[in-house]
């Protein structure tokens, strides 16, 4: 069988096929590389896509193991390509960032004087309120959340800090935040949006959820018992109030939010086709595991800052990443230490979830 002479040129497909093709790309990667091609694959296709799944996150790391000491670069590894992914902020070298939402990062200046949002996929920022008070080394990994994307003029913004027990909210557009400051009997673990209702999850003695809207009190709602010992946390990711719980001798539940009756009720059916993504002050993931078929099913992930280690006459740490199975007590290390870089203290890394969002 002999070849034919002459091949298509694959720039001069039609564009509705170009732009039928590119729909089924489902990773924010390789749909840049996609419109990269060639001008008319680029003008053939959508500069974001709506139908993209949530997203396979990546590890942020806390440092630039390139280039230690320059913060003017964000670092994530990608395990699920095993490479790294860099991204220049455009902040000064002062720059943190302290918080991961929904593919958005909050950076703050060194004394909170400048603030602002940024998805480095997109370049897209979102100027804030500057912190003029409460920012400090307690205020890293503190929880970040919105009421709706935040390029709606409407969007209301939660930034909590549970280390420093602060709580910080502001609209789209506002010149000053308005900040709560939490006493010691106060024990938020965790707050959240869904459809415009901020939902706070208290924990201890304090073991309830209390809902918003706006600043008045709609519904308090009392936990069961047994999750006054557990650590709480909302799961980011699903369309209503989910809420895992780790309990003390690693036992994961999930709960629902049953809004009809004002109660959480244990589920156990979005463990078969849902993986999660937890690490300490960082937002819980929920993603899919019909849209990626890398991911298994009742899957868990866990981000550890591990266990410190004595190495030439220093403490030194590393970062793992573990996977677990819903019902299963063993865990399989999925990563360790991807930046081959060691540093002391340890600082927590924490998950970023990539969208065009």
């Amino acid at each position: 069988m002999s070849l034919p002479t002459e091949f298509r040129d694959w720039a001069y497909l039609p564009p509705e096929i170009v732009g039928l093709i590119s729909t089924k790309v489902k990773s924010i990667k390789d749909y840049v590389r996609f419109r990269a091609v060639c001008s008319s694959w680029c003008s053939a296709s959508l500069p974001k896509l709506r139908h993209h799944p949530p997203q396979l996150p990546w590890l942020m790391l806390p440092y630039n193991p390139f280039k230690p000491g320059d913060s003017s670069w964000l670092v994530f590894y990608d395990f699920w390509a095993y490479k790294m992914h860099k991204f220049h902020i455009p902040l000064s070298n002062d720059t943190t960032c302290y918080a991961s939402f929904l593919g958005w990062l909050l950076l703050v200046g060194s004394e909170g004087e400048e603030a602002l949002l940024l998805n480095p996929i997109t370049q897209a920022r979102i100027q804030l309120p500057p912190f003029t008070d409460g920012v400090d080394k307690t205020f890293a990994n503190s929880k970040l959340t919105f009421s709706a994307n935040p390029t709606d003029p409407n969007c209301m913004i939660t930034v909590f800090s549970k280390r420093s027990r602060l709580l910080f909210c502001c609209q789209v557009g506002d010149s000053c935040w308005t900040m709560y400051r939490l006493n010691d009997t106060t024990k938020l673990a965790d707050v959240t949006y869904n459809n415009g209702l901020l939902y706070m999850l208290y924990e201890g003695d304090m073991n309830h959820m209390m809902i918003y809207a706006s600043t008045k009190l709609v519904e308090k709602i009392v936990l069961e018992p047994k999750l006054r010992t557990a650590t709480k946390c909302f799961l980011e990711g699903k369309s209503e109030v989910y809420v895992l719980a780790l309990h003390p001798m690693k036992n994961i539940e999930i709960y629902q939010l049953d809004e009809q009756f004002l109660e959480l009720r244990l589920i156990s059916d979005t463990s078969n086709n849902t993986a999660i993504f937890y690490a300490d002050n960082s937002p819980c993931l929920a993603v899919s595991t019909d849209d990626w078929d890398s991911l298994d099913g009742g899957s868990v992930y866990l981000d550890y800052n591990c266990s410190s280690y004595a190495w030439k006459s220093a403490v030194q740490s590393l970062y793992r990443i573990y996977c677990a199975q819903w019902g299963n007590s063993s865990i399989r290390r999925v990563v360790q230490d991807p930046s081959k870089k060691r540093r002391w203290p340890p600082e927590p890394a924490m998950w970023f979830q990539p969208s065009f969002f």
